[in-house]
C-alpha cells in the first residue's frame, strides 16, 4: 500500500523538548501582566504628552489603539524573532512550525486572532494540551506550530498526513508530523 504524503515533511523533536502545560500557563501569566505593565506605561506616557496639551480630548481611544498595537507586535512579530516574548526568554522557549522555522507573521497573527475571537478559547486549549503527545494547543494544530525549548534541535523528518479526532462533540481534522513507529521488536 502506498502512502500518501502530498502534505510534504516536517521535523519533530524529543519529546521532553516540547513545552509542557505549566510552562504554557506560565507563559500566559508572565505575557499577560507584561502586556497589562505596558498598558499603564502607555496610559502614563499618553496623559504626560498630550493630557497637558489639550485637557478637553479624550485619550481613551487613542490609549486603546494604541495599546492594541503593541499588544499585536510583542505577541506576533517580538514572538516569532530570535528576540522572543518576556515569558519565551525566562522560561527558555521558541515557536517553530512543522518545518522547523520561524512561523510567518500571518500565521502568528492568526493564532493570537484563533485566542481572542474563537471559537478557541483558553480553558479548551488547556484541555488539549494536557492530552496531546506532543503538547499542542489546538491553535498550535491547526496553524502547524510548536512551542519548544530555545535549544531544542529536530531528532528526525517524517510525512505530514491529516489527523482526525472526534470527542466532546468536536470533529477536528488538521494537518500532522506522524512520527515514525518503532519497529517491533524481534521474538527469538
Amino acid at each position: 500500500m502506498k502512502s500518501d504524503n502530498s502534505l510534504g515533511y516536517g521535523v519533530y523533536y524529543s519529546l521532553d523538548d516540547y513545552a509542557g502545560l505549566f510552562r504554557r500557563v506560565a507563559v500566559i501569566v508572565i505575557d499577560s501582566f507584561f502586556l497589562l505593565m505596558l498598558g499603564l506605561l502607555l496610559w502614563i506616557l499618553l496623559f504626560a504628552v498630550a493630557g497637558n496639551a489639550n485637557r478637553g480630548f479624550d485619550l481613551s481611544g487613542l490609549f486603546f489603539l494604541s495599546w492594541l498595537f503593541f499588544a499585536w507586535l510583542y505577541l506576533t512579530a517580538l514572538k516569532r524573532s530570535r528576540i522572543r516574548t518576556v515569558a519565551y526568554r525566562i522560561l527558555g522557549l521558541k515557536i517553530v512550525t512543522t518545518r522547523g522555522e520561524p512561523p510567518s507573521l500571518l500565521t502568528m497573527t492568526l493564532r493570537v486572532l484563533l485566542w481572542v475571537f474563537g471559537p478557541i478559547n483558553l480553558l479548551l486549549d488547556l484541555l488539549w494540551m494536557g492530552a496531546d503527545t506532543e503538547q499542542q494547543s489546538i491553535r498550535d494544530c491547526y496553524l502547524g506550530t510548536y512551542v519548544v525549548r530555545s535549544d531544542a534541535e529536530p531528532i528526525g523528518e517524517a510525512p505530514i498526513h491529516l489527523t482526525r479526532y472526534c470527542g466532546g462533540g468536536l470533529a477536528l481534522m488538521y494537518p500532522r508530523v506522524v512520527r515514525p513507529q518503532r519497529p517491533p521488536s524481534k521474538r527469538t
